[in-house]
Protein backbone atom coordinates (compact mmCIF):
# COMPACT_ATOMS: atom_id res chain seq x y z
CA UNK A 1 0.00 0.00 0.00
CA UNK A 2 1.15 3.61 -0.70
CA UNK A 3 0.50 4.78 3.06
CA UNK A 4 3.04 2.76 4.10
CA UNK A 5 5.93 4.59 2.37
CA UNK A 6 8.37 6.98 4.41
CA UNK A 7 6.74 9.77 1.89
CA UNK A 8 3.16 9.16 2.03
CA UNK A 9 2.98 8.54 6.24
CA UNK A 10 4.62 12.16 6.04
CA UNK A 11 2.81 13.92 3.59
CA UNK A 12 -0.57 12.84 5.94
CA UNK A 13 1.25 14.03 8.91
CA UNK A 14 1.90 16.86 7.51
CA UNK A 15 -1.56 17.41 6.32
CA UNK A 16 -3.27 16.77 9.50
CA UNK A 17 -0.99 19.10 11.35
CA UNK A 18 -1.43 21.96 8.80
CA UNK A 19 -4.89 21.42 9.38
CA UNK A 20 -5.43 21.57 13.20
CA UNK A 21 -3.21 24.73 13.13
CA UNK A 22 -5.13 25.98 10.47
CA UNK A 23 -8.17 25.55 12.99
CA UNK A 24 -6.43 27.03 15.84
CA UNK A 25 -5.48 29.80 14.40
CA UNK A 26 -9.10 30.69 13.69
CA UNK A 27 -10.65 30.04 16.73
CA UNK A 28 -7.34 32.34 18.06
CA UNK A 29 -8.46 35.03 15.05
CA UNK A 30 -12.47 34.21 16.24
CA UNK A 31 -11.56 35.19 20.07
CA UNK A 32 -9.49 38.25 19.01
CA UNK A 33 -11.89 39.60 17.26
CA UNK A 34 -14.29 39.32 19.63
CA UNK A 35 -12.71 40.45 21.85
CA UNK A 36 -11.93 43.75 19.81
CA UNK A 37 -15.38 43.73 18.90
CA UNK A 38 -16.76 43.81 22.86
CA UNK A 39 -13.85 46.55 23.56
CA UNK A 40 -14.88 48.88 20.61
CA UNK A 41 -18.91 48.45 21.83
CA UNK A 42 -18.08 49.20 25.41
CA UNK A 43 -15.69 51.94 24.61
CA UNK A 44 -18.15 53.34 22.38
CA UNK A 45 -21.34 52.89 24.32
CA UNK A 46 -19.98 53.39 27.93
CA UNK A 47 -22.09 56.28 28.52
CA UNK A 48 -25.25 54.46 27.46
CA UNK A 49 -26.61 53.57 30.50
CA UNK A 50 -26.38 57.41 31.57
CA UNK A 51 -27.57 58.48 28.25
CA UNK A 52 -30.98 56.45 29.22
CA UNK A 53 -31.13 58.30 32.30
CA UNK A 54 -31.06 62.09 31.57
CA UNK A 55 -33.07 61.80 28.00
CA UNK A 56 -35.70 59.87 29.48
CA UNK A 57 -36.15 61.67 32.78
CA UNK A 58 -36.27 58.64 34.61
CA UNK A 59 -35.06 60.60 38.08
CA UNK A 60 -37.53 63.48 39.32
CA UNK A 61 -37.20 65.58 42.65
CA UNK A 62 -33.82 62.84 43.04
CA UNK A 63 -36.34 59.62 42.97
CA UNK A 64 -36.77 57.56 40.33
CA UNK A 65 -39.41 57.84 38.13
CA UNK A 66 -40.80 54.08 38.02
CA UNK A 67 -43.60 55.00 35.14
CA UNK A 68 -40.77 56.20 32.90
CA UNK A 69 -38.74 53.61 33.66
CA UNK A 70 -41.34 51.20 32.43
CA UNK A 71 -42.41 53.24 29.29
CA UNK A 72 -38.46 53.12 28.75
CA UNK A 73 -38.31 49.30 28.84
CA UNK A 74 -41.36 49.14 26.68
CA UNK A 75 -40.12 51.40 23.79
CA UNK A 76 -36.81 50.08 23.54
CA UNK A 77 -38.12 46.65 23.57
CA UNK A 78 -39.69 47.78 20.70
CA UNK A 79 -36.99 50.23 18.70
CA UNK A 80 -33.67 48.92 19.86
CA UNK A 81 -34.10 45.03 20.74
CA UNK A 82 -30.40 44.37 20.88
CA UNK A 83 -29.79 46.25 24.41
CA UNK A 84 -31.77 44.47 27.55
CA UNK A 85 -32.27 47.32 30.07
CA UNK A 86 -32.12 46.27 34.29
CA UNK A 87 -33.35 47.29 37.04
CA UNK A 88 -30.83 46.20 40.27
CA UNK A 89 -30.59 47.44 43.57
CA UNK A 90 -27.02 48.20 45.56
CA UNK A 91 -26.87 44.27 46.44
CA UNK A 92 -26.94 42.93 42.77
CA UNK A 93 -30.65 41.70 42.96
CA UNK A 94 -32.41 42.65 39.62
CA UNK A 95 -35.79 44.57 40.64
CA UNK A 96 -36.91 45.17 36.96
CA UNK A 97 -35.86 44.59 33.39
CA UNK A 98 -37.28 45.04 29.27
CA UNK A 99 -37.04 41.59 28.91
CA UNK A 100 -39.48 38.47 28.75
CA UNK A 101 -39.71 37.37 32.53
CA UNK A 102 -40.06 34.30 31.02
CA UNK A 103 -36.41 34.38 29.66
CA UNK A 104 -34.61 35.54 32.55
CA UNK A 105 -32.75 33.47 34.64
CA UNK A 106 -30.94 35.54 37.12
CA UNK A 107 -32.42 37.07 40.06
CA UNK A 108 -28.78 38.70 41.03
CA UNK A 109 -25.63 39.69 39.21
CA UNK A 110 -22.26 40.12 40.41
CA UNK A 111 -21.37 43.38 41.29
CA UNK A 112 -17.50 43.31 41.27
CA UNK A 113 -17.63 44.13 37.66
CA UNK A 114 -19.77 47.09 38.04
CA UNK A 115 -17.42 48.42 40.73
CA UNK A 116 -14.60 48.24 37.59
CA UNK A 117 -16.94 49.77 34.90
CA UNK A 118 -17.26 53.04 37.36
CA UNK A 119 -13.76 53.17 37.73
CA UNK A 120 -11.90 56.27 35.96
CA UNK A 121 -9.19 54.27 34.50
CA UNK A 122 -11.49 51.13 33.50
CA UNK A 123 -9.95 48.42 30.89
CA UNK A 124 -12.13 47.48 28.63
CA UNK A 125 -13.88 45.11 27.88
CA UNK A 126 -15.03 44.34 31.49
CA UNK A 127 -17.64 41.48 31.02
CA UNK A 128 -20.60 41.13 33.44
CA UNK A 129 -23.12 38.64 33.88
CA UNK A 130 -26.15 37.98 31.59
CA UNK A 131 -29.18 37.67 33.73
CA UNK A 132 -30.62 35.78 30.77
CA UNK A 133 -28.12 32.99 30.79
CA UNK A 134 -26.39 31.31 34.04
CA UNK A 135 -23.18 30.94 32.22
CA UNK A 136 -22.51 33.70 30.28
CA UNK A 137 -21.30 37.05 30.49
CA UNK A 138 -21.71 40.01 28.30
CA UNK A 139 -20.00 43.34 27.92
CA UNK A 140 -22.56 45.94 29.29
CA UNK A 141 -23.02 50.18 30.54
CA UNK A 142 -24.04 50.91 33.58
CA UNK A 143 -24.73 54.00 36.21
CA UNK A 144 -25.81 54.96 39.46
CA UNK A 145 -29.66 55.89 40.22
CA UNK A 146 -30.24 58.12 40.97
CA UNK A 147 -27.34 59.52 41.22
CA UNK A 148 -23.61 58.89 42.35
CA UNK A 149 -23.50 60.74 45.33
CA UNK A 150 -26.69 59.48 46.61
CA UNK A 151 -27.22 55.50 44.83
CA UNK A 152 -29.87 53.18 46.07
CA UNK A 153 -29.17 51.25 42.26
CA UNK A 154 -27.87 50.90 39.52
CA UNK A 155 -29.58 51.30 35.47
CA UNK A 156 -27.35 47.66 34.18
CA UNK A 157 -27.60 47.91 30.02
CA UNK A 158 -26.46 44.72 28.54
CA UNK A 159 -25.47 45.81 25.24
CA UNK A 160 -25.75 43.19 22.71
CA UNK A 161 -28.49 41.19 24.25
CA UNK A 162 -30.43 38.14 23.19
CA UNK A 163 -32.00 39.13 19.86
CA UNK A 164 -28.44 40.66 18.76
CA UNK A 165 -26.71 37.57 19.21
CA UNK A 166 -29.10 35.54 17.40
CA UNK A 167 -28.46 37.82 13.89
CA UNK A 168 -25.46 38.03 15.16
CA UNK A 169 -24.50 34.80 15.43
CA UNK A 170 -25.95 33.92 12.36
CA UNK A 171 -24.43 35.81 10.04
CA UNK A 172 -20.96 35.75 11.84
CA UNK A 173 -20.83 31.87 11.90
CA UNK A 174 -21.72 32.14 8.11
CA UNK A 175 -18.86 34.14 7.57
CA UNK A 176 -16.60 33.24 9.50
CA UNK A 177 -17.19 29.38 8.67
CA UNK A 178 -16.62 30.43 4.93
CA UNK A 179 -13.74 32.51 5.84
CA UNK A 180 -11.99 30.17 7.85
CA UNK A 181 -12.51 27.56 5.05
CA UNK A 182 -10.56 29.59 2.48
CA UNK A 183 -7.95 30.50 5.01
CA UNK A 184 -7.10 27.15 6.00
CA UNK A 185 -7.61 25.82 2.64
CA UNK A 186 -5.21 28.04 0.93
CA UNK A 187 -2.90 27.68 4.09
CA UNK A 188 -3.06 23.85 3.82
CA UNK A 189 -2.60 23.76 0.00
CA UNK A 190 0.18 26.23 0.27
CA UNK A 191 2.00 24.45 3.34
CA UNK A 192 1.22 21.16 2.27
CA UNK A 193 3.27 21.99 -1.30
CA UNK A 194 6.00 22.94 0.15
CA UNK A 195 6.32 20.43 2.74
CA UNK A 196 6.20 17.77 -0.02
CA UNK A 197 8.81 19.75 -1.92
CA UNK A 198 11.11 19.28 1.42
CA UNK A 199 10.59 15.84 2.13
CA UNK A 200 10.67 14.22 -1.38
CA UNK A 201 14.72 14.98 -1.76
CA UNK A 202 15.15 13.41 2.08
CA UNK A 203 12.95 10.39 1.78
CA UNK A 204 14.57 9.56 -1.76
CA UNK A 205 17.94 9.84 0.52
CA UNK A 206 16.62 7.34 2.78
CA UNK A 207 15.10 5.30 -0.03
CA UNK A 208 18.14 5.13 -1.69
CA UNK A 209 19.90 4.22 0.89
CA UNK A 210 17.74 1.22 1.59
CA UNK A 211 18.11 0.19 -2.04
CA UNK A 212 21.95 0.16 -1.65
CA UNK A 213 21.86 -1.56 2.05
CA UNK A 214 18.95 -4.28 0.52
CA UNK A 215 21.82 -4.71 -2.64
CA UNK A 216 24.58 -5.50 0.20
CA UNK A 217 21.90 -7.85 1.52
CA UNK A 218 21.66 -9.79 -1.95
CA UNK A 219 25.23 -9.77 -2.57
CA UNK A 220 25.23 -12.04 0.63
CA UNK A 221 27.82 -9.25 2.31
CA UNK A 222 30.41 -9.47 -0.14
CA UNK A 223 30.25 -6.56 -2.13
CA UNK A 224 30.16 -2.72 -0.65
CA UNK A 225 27.79 -0.70 -1.65
CA UNK A 226 28.30 2.26 -3.13
CA UNK A 227 27.50 4.85 -0.11
CA UNK A 228 28.55 8.22 -0.14
CA UNK A 229 31.20 8.85 2.74
CA UNK A 230 31.53 12.63 4.28
CA UNK A 231 32.74 13.85 7.16
CA UNK A 232 30.51 16.37 7.92
CA UNK A 233 26.71 17.21 6.89
CA UNK A 234 22.86 16.46 8.16
CA UNK A 235 21.89 14.02 9.78
CA UNK A 236 21.41 11.61 6.69
CA UNK A 237 24.88 12.22 5.70
CA UNK A 238 26.19 11.18 9.04
CA UNK A 239 23.42 7.88 8.57
CA UNK A 240 25.06 7.36 5.40
CA UNK A 241 28.35 7.38 6.88
CA UNK A 242 28.15 5.10 9.37
CA UNK A 243 25.87 2.69 7.19
CA UNK A 244 28.96 2.51 4.87
CA UNK A 245 31.40 1.84 7.64
CA UNK A 246 29.25 -0.82 9.64
CA UNK A 247 28.76 -3.02 6.13
CA UNK A 248 32.61 -2.37 5.39
CA UNK A 249 33.04 -4.14 8.85
CA UNK A 250 30.69 -6.38 7.91
CA UNK A 251 32.30 -7.31 4.43
CA UNK A 252 35.67 -7.28 6.16
CA UNK A 253 34.17 -9.65 8.90
CA UNK A 254 32.80 -12.10 6.67
CA UNK A 255 35.77 -12.00 4.86
CA UNK A 256 37.92 -12.96 7.68
CA UNK A 257 35.63 -15.40 8.35
CA UNK A 258 36.11 -16.90 5.31
CA UNK A 259 40.00 -16.75 5.44
CA UNK A 260 39.84 -18.19 8.48
CA UNK A 261 37.46 -21.10 7.28
CA UNK A 262 40.14 -22.18 4.96
CA UNK A 263 42.61 -22.00 6.80
CA UNK A 264 41.23 -23.88 9.39
CA UNK A 265 40.40 -26.99 6.27
CA UNK A 266 44.26 -26.36 5.57
CA UNK A 267 44.91 -27.09 9.38
CA UNK A 268 43.33 -29.86 9.42
CA UNK A 269 44.79 -31.18 6.28
CA UNK A 270 48.50 -30.11 7.61
CA UNK A 271 47.84 -31.68 10.56
CA UNK A 272 46.47 -35.12 9.36
CA UNK A 273 49.40 -35.50 7.61
CA UNK A 274 51.87 -34.25 9.88
CA UNK A 275 50.41 -36.78 12.92
CA UNK A 276 49.95 -39.91 10.12
CA UNK A 277 53.91 -39.49 8.92
CA UNK A 278 55.54 -40.04 12.46
CA UNK A 279 52.73 -42.21 13.74
CA UNK A 280 52.92 -44.47 10.71
CA UNK A 281 56.50 -44.44 11.06
CA UNK A 282 56.94 -44.98 14.86
CA UNK A 283 54.18 -47.96 13.97
CA UNK A 284 56.44 -49.50 11.50
CA UNK A 285 59.54 -49.65 13.85
CA UNK A 286 57.20 -50.72 16.58
CA UNK A 287 55.99 -53.13 14.73
CA UNK A 288 59.17 -54.40 13.15
CA UNK A 289 60.76 -54.84 16.80
CA UNK A 290 57.71 -56.85 17.75
CA UNK A 291 57.61 -59.06 14.92
CA UNK A 292 61.69 -60.07 14.35
CA UNK A 293 62.48 -59.01 17.97
CA UNK A 294 64.70 -62.45 17.74
CA UNK A 295 66.23 -61.74 14.49
CA UNK A 296 67.24 -58.59 15.48
CA UNK A 297 71.14 -57.84 16.40
CA UNK A 298 71.35 -55.52 19.71
CA UNK A 299 72.80 -52.75 17.53
CA UNK A 300 69.99 -52.85 14.88
CA UNK A 301 67.60 -53.05 17.71
CA UNK A 302 68.76 -50.04 19.78
CA UNK A 303 68.63 -48.11 16.30
CA UNK A 304 64.74 -48.90 16.02
CA UNK A 305 64.23 -47.96 19.70
CA UNK A 306 66.15 -44.74 19.00
CA UNK A 307 64.22 -43.90 15.84
CA UNK A 308 60.69 -44.49 17.46
CA UNK A 309 61.45 -42.59 20.36
CA UNK A 310 62.74 -39.93 17.97
CA UNK A 311 59.24 -39.83 16.06
CA UNK A 312 57.74 -40.47 19.29
CA UNK A 313 59.14 -36.85 20.83
CA UNK A 314 57.73 -35.21 17.74
CA UNK A 315 54.76 -36.36 18.08
CA UNK A 316 54.55 -35.29 21.80
CA UNK A 317 55.77 -31.62 20.44
CA UNK A 318 53.60 -31.10 18.01
CA UNK A 319 50.56 -32.44 20.02
CA UNK A 320 52.34 -29.64 23.01
CA UNK A 321 52.16 -27.06 20.32
CA UNK A 322 49.07 -27.88 18.81
CA UNK A 323 47.35 -27.51 23.11
CA UNK A 324 49.07 -24.19 23.47
CA UNK A 325 47.74 -22.39 20.49
CA UNK A 326 44.46 -23.66 20.94
CA UNK A 327 44.89 -22.58 24.16
CA UNK A 328 46.08 -19.26 23.32
CA UNK A 329 43.18 -18.36 20.79
CA UNK A 330 41.27 -19.28 23.39
CA UNK A 331 41.91 -16.39 25.86
CA UNK A 332 41.19 -12.91 25.03
CA UNK A 333 44.03 -10.88 26.76
CA UNK A 334 47.46 -12.34 28.51
CA UNK A 335 46.82 -13.21 32.01
CA UNK A 336 49.04 -13.40 35.17
CA UNK A 337 50.56 -9.88 33.93
CA UNK A 338 53.72 -8.64 36.11
CA UNK A 339 56.58 -6.16 35.96
CA UNK A 340 59.70 -8.34 34.70
CA UNK A 341 63.24 -7.39 33.91
CA UNK A 342 63.75 -7.79 29.86
CA UNK A 343 67.50 -8.28 30.07
CA UNK A 344 67.60 -10.34 32.62
CA UNK A 345 65.08 -13.13 30.54
CA UNK A 346 66.95 -12.17 27.77
CA UNK A 347 69.91 -13.63 29.89
CA UNK A 348 68.48 -16.77 30.50
CA UNK A 349 67.44 -17.21 27.41
CA UNK A 350 70.85 -16.81 26.09
CA UNK A 351 72.52 -19.04 28.52
CA UNK A 352 69.47 -21.80 27.99
CA UNK A 353 70.40 -22.23 24.27
CA UNK A 354 74.37 -22.02 24.83
CA UNK A 355 74.90 -25.69 24.68
CA UNK A 356 73.05 -26.28 21.53
CA UNK A 357 74.62 -23.30 19.83
CA UNK A 358 77.72 -24.10 21.30
CA UNK A 359 77.80 -27.21 19.48
CA UNK A 360 76.73 -26.01 15.60
CA UNK A 361 79.39 -23.40 16.11
CA UNK A 362 76.99 -20.60 16.23
CA UNK A 363 77.38 -17.52 18.54
CA UNK A 364 74.76 -16.17 20.97
CA UNK A 365 75.18 -12.37 21.80
CA UNK A 366 72.84 -9.49 23.52
CA UNK A 367 73.22 -6.31 22.77
CA UNK A 368 71.44 -2.75 23.09
CA UNK A 369 70.41 -1.47 26.07
CA UNK A 370 70.70 -2.64 29.49
CA UNK A 371 69.86 -0.24 31.82
CA UNK A 372 66.33 -0.01 30.63
CA UNK A 373 62.49 0.24 33.11
CA UNK A 374 60.74 -3.00 33.35
CA UNK A 375 58.22 -4.17 31.17
CA UNK A 376 54.68 -5.35 31.80
CA UNK A 377 53.49 -8.77 30.95
CA UNK A 378 53.16 -12.65 31.28
CA UNK A 379 56.88 -13.47 31.82
CA UNK A 380 56.26 -17.22 30.69
CA UNK A 381 54.59 -16.03 27.46
CA UNK A 382 56.99 -13.56 26.50
CA UNK A 383 59.67 -16.19 27.76
CA UNK A 384 57.61 -18.93 24.71
CA UNK A 385 58.50 -15.48 22.72
CA UNK A 386 62.20 -15.96 23.10
CA UNK A 387 62.25 -19.92 22.65
CA UNK A 388 60.71 -20.10 19.45
CA UNK A 389 62.42 -17.15 18.12
CA UNK A 390 66.20 -18.68 18.85
CA UNK A 391 64.92 -22.17 18.07
CA UNK A 392 63.87 -20.85 14.69
CA UNK A 393 67.31 -19.06 14.42
CA UNK A 394 69.10 -22.13 15.46
CA UNK A 395 67.41 -24.16 12.31
CA UNK A 396 68.83 -21.59 9.72
CA UNK A 397 72.14 -20.66 10.86
CA UNK A 398 75.39 -22.60 9.94
CA UNK A 399 78.67 -22.65 12.00
CA UNK A 400 79.81 -19.58 12.52
CA UNK A 401 77.18 -17.15 12.17
CA UNK A 402 75.79 -15.66 14.86
CA UNK A 403 72.26 -14.35 16.93
CA UNK A 404 71.70 -11.64 18.68
CA UNK A 405 68.94 -10.31 20.60
CA UNK A 406 68.74 -5.91 21.08
CA UNK A 407 67.03 -3.98 23.49
CA UNK A 408 66.36 -0.40 22.99
CA UNK A 409 64.07 1.91 24.59
CA UNK A 410 61.77 3.46 22.71
CA UNK A 411 58.98 5.93 23.89
CA UNK A 412 57.07 4.30 26.45
CA UNK A 413 58.54 0.40 25.00
CA UNK A 414 61.36 -1.28 24.88
CA UNK A 415 62.18 -2.41 21.28
CA UNK A 416 63.09 -5.83 20.83
CA UNK A 417 64.79 -7.25 17.66
CA UNK A 418 66.46 -10.98 17.34
CA UNK A 419 68.33 -10.87 14.45
CA UNK A 420 70.89 -14.02 12.55
CA UNK A 421 73.39 -13.73 9.90
CA UNK A 422 72.06 -17.14 8.64
CA UNK A 423 70.65 -17.95 5.17
CA UNK A 424 67.87 -15.30 4.85
CA UNK A 425 64.10 -15.70 4.09
CA UNK A 426 62.72 -14.67 0.27
CA UNK A 427 60.10 -11.26 1.44
CA UNK A 428 57.75 -13.28 -0.56
CA UNK A 429 56.80 -15.50 2.17
CA UNK A 430 56.81 -12.93 4.90
CA UNK A 431 52.66 -13.05 5.04
CA UNK A 432 52.51 -16.89 5.00
CA UNK A 433 55.82 -17.77 7.66
CA UNK A 434 53.46 -16.67 11.14
CA UNK A 435 50.65 -19.31 9.30
CA UNK A 436 50.33 -22.72 10.97
CA UNK A 437 52.22 -25.52 9.40
CA UNK A 438 54.11 -23.45 6.80
CA UNK A 439 57.89 -23.78 6.10
CA UNK A 440 59.76 -21.37 3.95
CA UNK A 441 61.74 -24.15 2.00
CA UNK A 442 58.02 -26.22 1.70
CA UNK A 443 59.70 -29.02 2.52
CA UNK A 444 56.93 -31.64 3.42
CA UNK A 445 56.72 -31.68 7.70
CA UNK A 446 59.17 -34.01 8.12
CA UNK A 447 61.66 -32.02 9.91
CA UNK A 448 62.17 -31.62 13.42
CA UNK A 449 59.89 -29.26 13.86
CA UNK A 450 55.74 -28.88 13.83
CA UNK A 451 55.63 -25.41 11.80
CA UNK A 452 53.55 -23.89 14.99
CA UNK A 453 56.04 -21.79 16.61
CA UNK A 454 55.95 -18.35 14.67
CA UNK A 455 52.05 -18.96 14.88
CA UNK A 456 52.42 -18.90 18.39
CA UNK A 457 55.15 -15.88 18.73
CA UNK A 458 52.62 -14.33 16.60
CA UNK A 459 49.32 -15.12 18.93
CA UNK A 460 51.11 -14.24 22.34
CA UNK A 461 51.94 -10.88 21.43
CA UNK A 462 48.55 -10.32 20.02
CA UNK A 463 47.38 -11.03 22.97
CA UNK A 464 50.33 -8.01 24.84
CA UNK A 465 48.97 -5.42 22.35
CA UNK A 466 52.00 -6.07 19.95
CA UNK A 467 52.55 -7.47 16.75
CA UNK A 468 55.81 -8.77 15.10
CA UNK A 469 57.64 -7.97 11.71
CA UNK A 470 60.40 -9.17 9.94
CA UNK A 471 62.51 -7.99 7.69
CA UNK A 472 65.52 -10.27 5.70
CA UNK A 473 67.38 -10.56 2.71
CA UNK A 474 68.61 -13.78 1.57
CA UNK A 475 72.63 -15.02 2.08
CA UNK A 476 72.45 -12.32 5.04
CA UNK A 477 70.49 -13.32 7.69
CA UNK A 478 66.77 -11.96 9.29
CA UNK A 479 65.49 -10.15 11.60
CA UNK A 480 62.05 -10.28 14.03
CA UNK A 481 61.10 -7.46 15.37
CA UNK A 482 58.28 -6.43 18.32
CA UNK A 483 57.78 -4.07 21.40
CA UNK A 484 56.41 -4.39 24.47
CA UNK A 485 55.08 -1.59 27.40
CA UNK A 486 57.19 -0.46 29.88
CA UNK A 487 55.50 -0.20 33.84
CA UNK A 488 54.00 3.25 33.86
Amino acid sequence: MITRTLYARLAITLALTLGLVGLMYALFIFTAVQKNIQHADQSLNRDLAKTLLAERNLVRENELDEQALKETFRIYMDVNPSIEIYLIDLDGKILAYSADPNRVQRTHVELKPIHAFLKKDAMFPILGDDPRATDRQKVFSVTPIPSAKNANGYLYVILRGEQYDKVEQFARDKELLSLSGWVIAIALTISLLIGLLVFYPLTRRLRRLSEQVDALRKSGFTTLPAIPVSAGGDELNQLESNIHLMAKQIVQQLQHISEQDAQRRNLFASLSHDIRTPLATLHGYLETLQIKADELKPETREQYLARAIQFSNRLKLLVDELFEMAKLDAIQTATQGEPFSLPELVQDILQQFEAPAQHIGVQLNMQGDMEIPFVDGDIGLIQRVFENLVSNALRHVNSGDSITINLRALNHQIEVQVSDTGCGIDNKYFDKIFEPFYQVDNSHRGGEHSGLGLAIVRRILELHASDIRVSSEQGQGTTFSFALKVVQ
